[in-house]
C-alpha cells in the first residue's frame, strides 16, 4: 500500500472522527445547559471535555517529533480521563439502583484498574522522552496496549451490564451507546498489532476508521441525554 495513500486514508479518517467528537462535543456542552438533574448535567460535561480532546486526537497532524509528542500527551490524558469517567458512571449507577449492587465487583478492581493505566503510561511517557532503542520501546508499547485493552474491555463490559440491570430508561441508554464506544476504543487501540503482521500499516488504516465508530457512539451517548436526541433523529 503506498504511503501517500496510507497518508491520505489515515487523514480522512483523522478529520472525520475530529468533525464527529467536536459535533458530540458541541451537543453535550449545549444538552448540558440545559438539564436541571445534576447527575446527567455532569455526564454531559465529562463527555464534553472528552470528546475535545479525542477531537485533538483525530485532527491533530503527527508529521515532526513535536507533534507527535503532543499527540502523545493527549492519547494519555484521553486513557486516563475516559476510565475515570466510566468509574463515575459505574458510582452513579450504584447509587440509583434499589439495592446499591456492585458492577462486575467494580470497588474491587476499580482502583487496580486505574493504577496499571496510570502506571503503565508514566512508564510510556518516561520511555518515549529518554528515545530508548525502538527494541524496547516496540515491546513496551505492544504490553502497554495489551494492558490498557483489557482495562477497558472490563471497563466496557460493566457498562453493558449497567445498561442491562438499570430501570433508569435514560441512564440505560447512556450507558449502552458508551459501552459500545469503549468497545470501539478497544478495537481501536488493539487491532493495529494483528492487522500489521498481515500486511505494514494495514493496521493503522482500519483502526483511524475504527475510531470513526467510536466517535460516532460518543455522540449518540451524548444524545441520549436529552429530548433534543429524540428530536433529531425524528428530524433525520
Amino acid at each position: 500500500m503506498p504511503i501517500d495513500i496510507v497518508d491520505l486514508l489515515e487523514e480522512i479518517a483523522g478529520l472525520v472522527t475530529g468533525a464527529i467528537a467536536l459535533l458530540a462535543a458541541y451537543r453535550s456542552l449545549m444538552i448540558g445547559r440545559s438539564l436541571v438533574t445534576r447527575v446527567y448535567r455532569t455526564r454531559a460535561y465529562w463527555l464534553t471535555v472528552l470528546m475535545v480532546i479525542f477531537a485533538v486526537l483525530g485532527i491533530l497532524p503527527t508529521y515532526t517529533s513535536l507533534e507527535t509528542d503532543i499527540s502523545n500527551i493527549f492519547f494519555f490524558a484521553f486513557l486516563v480521563a475516559l476510565l475515570v469517567f466510566i468509574d463515575s458512571n459505574v458510582a452513579v449507577a450504584k447509587e440509583i439502583d434499589f439495592f446499591h449492587k456492585d458492577i462486575l465487583h467494580w470497588n474491587m478492581v476499580r482502583i487496580p484498574l486505574l493504577v496499571i493505566v496510570v502506571a503503565y503510561t508514566a512508564v510510556a511517557s518516561v520511555a518515549s522522552f529518554l528515545g530508548l532503542s525502538t527494541t524496547i520501546t516496540g515491546v513496551g508499547v505492544i504490553g502497554y496496549i495489551v494492558v490498557a485493552g483489557a482495562a477497558f474491555s472490563y471497563s466496557g463490559a460493566a457498562m453493558f451490564v449497567i445498561a442491562r440491570k438499570t430501570y433508569d430508561r435514560t441512564m440505560k441508554k447512556f450507558v449502552k451507546m458508551l459501552g459500545f464506544a469503549v468497545l470501539f476504543w478497544v478495537l481501536f487501540l488493539t487491532l493495529f498489532i494483528p492487522l500489521d503482521v498481515i500486511y505494514p500499516s494495514l493496521g493503522d488504516v482500519v483502526t483511524s476508521y475504527i475510531a470513526i465508530a467510536a466517535a460516532y457512539f460518543f455522540y449518540r451517548a451524548a444524545m441520549s441525554l436529552s429530548m433534543v436526541g429524540r428530536i433529531v433523529k425524528e428530524a433525520f
